[in-house]
């Protein structure tokens, strides 16, 4: 009840201010279109922010994160993010995953479209290379289960649009033996 008439108290006092002081209401208003366009784009702005923060908090909360460069079985080299970059790897009965690229953002600010260019040799084991996303295995190539990117040998090329979440290029391997090369590019 006290809430209600704190409102309606607040409500009267604004109405007596404009209604007496019509000068100052029309003031405000006038004050207010002179500076629209400056109020537009300081909200744009805010939003942007709000936007940005928002992005880096949900890049920092996955379950998952690329496998850092010391627990790699090859090289990597990042290109301009953690989604592009250049791998190169031998592997001799190689038993895991490796999380090579990839990330959990909401709105990556190179676009969301990707290439994935790779070459497998494989000696013995099984392996298979995939796009993780949002906790959905896509497969690339291969057999052409979902979005394989391969689980046989040979060269391939793989273009992908990431949705917002989790968005990784995995390698997993099963007593693997042999190599892979892999270019992912914007």
């Amino acid at each position: 009840m006290r809430k209600w008439i704190s409102i309606f108290l607040l409500m009267l006092s604004l109405s007596i201010c404009l209604t007496g002081c019509s000068e100052l209401g029309s003031g405000l208003l006038k004050e207010f279109e002179d500076n629209k366009d400056g109020i537009k784009s300081e909200l744009e702005e805010l939003k942007e922010g709000i936007k940005d923060e928002f992005n880096d908090w949900v890049g920092s909360i996955s379950k998952y994160s690329i496998t850092k460069d010391w627990d790699l079985t090859g090289k990597r080299e990042l290109g301009v993010d953690d989604y592009v970059g250049n791998y190169e790897a031998e592997y001799h009965q190689f038993h895991g995953k490796e999380y090579i690229f990839g990330g959990t953002l909401v709105d990556r600010e190179k676009g969301n479209a990707l290439k994935a260019t790779y070459s497998l040799n494989i000696q013995s084991g099984t392996v298979t290379l995939y796009w993780l996303s949002s906790m959905e295995d896509h497969i690339i190539s291969g057999e052409k289960e979902v979005h394989k990117i391969t689980e046989e040998n040979g060269n391939g090329v793989y273009d992908f649009t990431m949705p917002a979440g989790d968005n990784f290029i995995v390698l997993k391997g099963d007593n693997f033996t042999g190599s892979l090369s892999l270019k992912v590019e914007s």
